[in-house]
């Protein structure tokens, strides 16, 4: 498997960026959404900075606030809402993903935001789960440190979108817990039966 990278972020050093950077905003935000790069989850949080974001026309915050409404997380659920979210920021995503060609860690972030698009079948798109899993991929192979957790935690413990690898599953929890990601650390734990039962610890 390629040698993969994670990407982490000093939070202090996040807000002074995001005055002027809007997927500074985001990563702030995922990281209060998710409980990322050392912070207790907090969605008050999550929601402010994906808001600083929005204002800043970053899709990735538009689309992580339309998530927020969509699920409920920090808001009062909105799905009209959400829904409109989601639809602004697709194509300012998409032309994104196209503009960062040449800075892949940026573009990480896009992309994994375009492979929730897919996984979920948010705004006008149509689920597909192969979709997702191909740009979720790409996300983690450029570091994107929850797309690593989802290649473990989701795609290839299941069988989604990919076939079933529990090898590849439990390689990228560890990946992902040996950068401190809490969700990850406690994913091992609750799968590690499953991984001993197939023989792969």
């Amino acid at each position: 498997m390629k040698e993969i990278i994670p990407l982490t972020f000093n939070v202090k050093d996040l807000e002074e960026q995001a005055k002027t950077d809007g997927l500074a905003c985001y990563i702030l935000g995922r990281s209060y959404d998710s409980g990322e790069n050392g912070v207790d989850q907090d969605l008050a949080k999550a929601v402010y900075w994906y808001e600083e974001g929005t204002k800043k026309n970053d899709p990735r915050a538009i689309y992580g606030l339309a998530a927020c409404y969509d699920f409920g997380d920090g808001v009062e659920q909105d799905k009209k809402k959400a829904y409109e979210l989601f639809v602004d920021a697709y194509s300012k995503l998409l032309n994104l993903i196209e503009e960062e060609q040449r800075n892949p860690e940026r573009q990480a972030f896009s992309i994994f935001c375009l492979g929730a698009y897919y996984y979920f079948g948010f705004g006008d798109v149509i689920e597909d789960k192969t979709k997702a899993f191909e740009l979720i991929n790409d996300a983690a192979e450029k570091g994107h440190i929850a797309a690593i957790y989802d290649l473990g935690a989701n795609f290839y413990y299941t069988g989604t979108g990919i076939n079933k690898d529990l090898e590849k599953s439990r390689y990228y929890l560890e990946l992902a817990a040996s950068y401190n990601l809490p969700r990850a650390k406690n994913k091992l734990l609750e799968y590690q039966d499953t991984y001993k039962k197939r023989g792969k610890l």
